[in-house]
């Protein structure tokens, strides 16, 4: 099966991008984020760390389904 990826998702985002996608966090925090494992380890293009779009948006999505189940897992 050949699963077409767009562009958009399959960007290479800096880390400012990347913060900024997560809410206007720091760039620290993303680095944060990567050591504890909850990004996956950045691609380096020249040098420059990148996370691929996709990866991030499935970080995203990850939290919103953890946030949904402890919703309708409250009283």
């Amino acid at each position: 099966m050949n699963k077409t990826i767009s562009n958009q998702e399959d960007r290479l985002m800096d880390f400012h991008e990347v913060a900024h996608l997560l809410g206007d966090i720091s760039e620290r925090s993303v680095r944060r984020l990567i050591a504890a494992g909850d990004l996956p380890q950045p691609v380096k293009v020249r040098s420059s760390p990148r996370l691929y779009h996709s990866e991030v948006v499935a970080y995203l999505e990850k939290l919103n389904l953890k946030r949904k189940r402890k919703q309708t897992s409250s009283p």
